[in-house]
């Protein structure tokens, strides 16, 4: 495009070259020398030119253009801008305001009025006169009250609010006075908005929403927030974003009424420009100076208009256009979710409402989920709480059982195991020494050697706190404890894992008073360190070291015969019954027998009321937490409503849809139920597991192994996120529908 370059200093010289390119303008347009009406180059490329030039207050001056060469055609920038031009007609249209409680008010009264395709008509009067209204009607945003508007052939005031959005969308674009902008958008975005409602694709939107501010001398400013700009700037991106859509109707209402006088010319200019290209222009002005550009004026006075010279007819048979693809799902969310991002903080607490909520319903769906595959685990059918612990009776003459009451016991019916525990007191020493710790200790520790539920029959197992569990019931293993570690020598019980203990027993008994088993000739043997167990787990909290079952046995054989020893082999005896329910009448028929006995049900069931209880607390407070996130959605969405309303008209006045409008606010409501889903399952995820390490400790004492009360895996995390965002949506539907019936013209009027 040509650009001409003005003296700063020769202001009369802008005049002229101002004055030269209306005149050749109007020159063109009206068939003067033999002209045709359809455009010339020349004269386009020196109006357009003109804009080029006028400088808004913090504007450089442009650069001078590179020399053209003389049989070189000039590039038309503007060839592509707009679509086929609108002709209007206006027949007895009268449009009344006020409503039953409301003071009635008449804004226009019987206007008959022609626009044909291609002209330049100003409409003025001064303010309160009805131009505005006159404008809201052409441009689809109002209904007259009684009479007809006709625009590229359809009637306006019968077409049903979708054919009459494709209208605004497609046909024709406003410029208003005061900008209407969306400030929190970039420049680039808010040029663009009406090929996004429109469905292009991004590239090409981007594409040509850049170009249209390379037109309007505003490139470098397309990622600068509109809110940002000055008068002059945001003027032109307004006139920029009016050419998106390729329009065939302009309506400018006092787009030069913000403006000092070099960017007012610059935007006439322009206006003059896309007339001479063909397009429909209606100017709305206070200023006869303004009007004094157009082809044509159109005078108003107290809703009447008045014509100083009449217009050509109007031609309604228009070529139709295909429906625009619309609003794309991804350009919803992206709106909607820059919309909830202009406020943080409410939002933020909005968001902390619904993770809260989606939290503690996370959590319940995690027990619920961890109850029942606790329950169902195999681990629970060998555990403590299908156990019954058989103990002699008080007063007994030897304190302990021997190997045909174990075999009387185990006959019993639903007993699926039976076993019982050897221990015996004796002293321990390291065979090689504690490892690079220190000097072994003077004495040789005193201490018990328990035997181990057998591995295949009982999950009653201690924790360890380092190595392994014994890999069989006959193999020469010990978990040493680690008070026992200590006493042995090594500063780090971890580090007497994989060394070798050698224990000599100095009585077959735990509490070798109670017991004639006394050792007068002893027998040692030689034990491979595997693991480290807390003192907790051996009986009274005696150190020593826990062997394999049929180990311990073996060693017990073997003292036996030397010594003596005719019973007293086990201190206790457990019975694993078949079932859980069995475990009752199975402790009855022990107990008729003459023995003590002891079961670890109401333990367990203590510890499932317990969480029942936790269940029921977490989901009131669920419910709780839910129904005020879902208030604060509403609320928050209400106020969006109220604060956003003149946007809402502007993206009426623009093409939107109502459907679009209602989407665009679901997808805001949506963002802020995802958002507090994924936070509230992330939280729910974070507590589930300090709950099951908390459950682990209380439940290994009665199970013998932990288990995940709290299952929070990834369905229950999706499960989370879709129902916040379905509650976040069904919350802000009431006020998104508000959104989408706003009348857009009163809209852009609210403040």
């Amino acid at each position: 495009m040509a650009t001409v370059v003005t003296d700063p200093s020769d202001p009369s010289g802008s005049k002229r070259r101002r004055r030269r390119a209306r005149q050749n303008a109007r020159a063109i347009t009206n068939g003067e020398n033999g002209a045709s009406h359809e455009p010339a180059q020349d004269a386009a490329v020196e109006a357009a030119a003109v804009l080029a030039i006028e400088p808004s207050p913090a504007a450089e001056l442009p650069a001078p253009a590179p020399p053209r060469l003389p049989d070189a055609a000039p590039v038309d920038e503007f060839r592509d801008l707009l679509g086929q031009a609108v002709g209007l007609r206006l027949d007895s249209v009268s449009r009344e305001f006020g409503g039953r409680n409301e003071m009635h008010v008449t804004a226009l009264r019987n206007v008959t009025l022609d626009i044909g395709p291609g002209e330049f008509v100003a409409i003025v009067g001064p303010s309160g006169c009805g131009k505005s209204t006159l404008l809201a009607l052409m441009g689809g945003l109002d209904r007259p009250t009684a009479g007809h508007v006709y625009g590229a052939g359809l009637a306006l005031g019968e077409l049903p609010d979708r054919e009459l959005s494709d209208y605004r969308l497609q046909r024709v674009s406003t410029i208003f006075q005061t900008f209407n902008l969306i400030p929190s958008m970039t420049v680039e975005d808010n040029v663009a908005l009406p090929l996004t409602l429109a469905g292009v694709e991004l590239e090409e939107r981007r594409r040509r929403a850049r170009h249209l501010l390379a037109l309007v001398g505003l490139e470098k400013r397309a990622r600068t927030r509109a809110g940002r700009l000055s008068g002059g700037e945001q003027q032109k991106v307004a006139v920029a974003r009016a050419l998106a859509n390729r329009p065939g109707l302009i309506l400018a209402d006092e787009p030069t009424g913000s403006l000092d006088s070099a960017a007012g010319e610059g935007v006439l200019a322009l206006l003059e420009d896309l007339n001479t290209r063909g397009a429909t222009v209606v100017l709305v002005t206070h200023d006869p100076e303004v009007a004094r550009h157009s082809r044509r004026v159109v005078r108003m006075i107290d809703g009447n208009a008045i014509e100083l010279e009449a217009g050509r007819p109007t031609v309604r048979s228009q070529e139709p256009l295909d429906p625009a693809p619309r609003l794309h799902w991804r350009d919803t969310m992206k709106v909607g979710l820059g919309s909830a991002g202009r406020r943080p903080l409410r939002t933020t607490l909005t968001t902390t409402g619904v993770a809260i909520g989606i939290a503690a319903l996370s959590l319940i769906l995690a027990l619920a989920g961890g109850l029942q595959q606790a329950l169902d685990a195999p681990a629970l059918a060998t555990s403590q709480v299908h156990q019954v612990a058989v103990y002699p009776v008080a007063g007994a003459r030897t304190p302990a059982f021997d190997a045909a009451t174990l075999a009387t016991l185990a006959q019993l019916p639903h007993v699926r195991a039976a076993w019982g525990e050897i221990g015996m007191t004796g002293t321990f020493s390291a065979v090689a020494g504690p490892a690079a710790a220190g000097a072994a200790p003077a004495a040789a520790p005193v201490g018990a050697l328990v035997s181990l539920p057998p591995l295949r029959s009982s999950s009653g197992v201690p924790t360890l706190i380092a190595g392994r569990m014994p890999s069989s019931d006959i193999v020469t293993e010990i978990l040493l404890t680690d008070t026992e570690a200590v006493a042995l020598g090594y500063r780090s019980p971890p580090g007497a894992v994989g060394t070798r203990v050698k224990f000599t027993a100095t009585s077959g008994a735990l509490v070798p008073a109670l017991t004639p088993n006394r050792v007068s000739q002893p027998v040692s043997m030689t034990f491979l360190v595997v693991g480290i167990i807390s003192t907790d787990f051996m009986p009274a909290g005696t150190p020593g070291a826990l062997a394999p079952d049929q180990l311990m046995r073996v060693y017990w054989i073997t003292l036996s015969g030397p010594n003596g020893w005719k019973t007293g082999e086990y201190s206790s005896v457990t019975l694993l019954a078949d079932s859980g329910l069995s475990v009752e009448s199975l402790r009855k028929r022990v107990d008729a027998l003459g023995f003590q006995t002891q079961t670890f049900g109401d333990q367990f069931r203590n510890f499932e009321d317990l969480l029942g209880k936790i269940r029921v607390a977490l989901l009131g407070l669920a419910i709780v937490a839910l129904l005020l996130a879902c208030l604060g959605i509403a609320n928050t969405m209400y106020t969006a409503v109220l604060e956003r309303t003149k946007e809402i008209g502007v993206l009426k006045a623009l093409g939107a849809r109502s459907r679009d409008v209602l989407l665009l606010f679901l997808a805001e409501a949506a963002g802020i139920g995802i958002a507090g889903g994924v936070v509230g399952a992330l939280v729910a995820v974070g507590l589930g597991r300090l709950g099951n390490a908390a459950v682990d400790r209380l439940t290994q004492s009665v199970t013998g192994s932990g288990f995940d009360v709290f299952q929070t895996n990834a369905l229950v995390v999706l499960v989370a996120v879709l129902l916040a965002a379905l509650l976040s949506m069904v919350s802000g539907l009431l006020p998104a529908l508000r959104a989408a019936v706003q009348d857009p013209s009163r809209a852009l009027r609210y403040e």
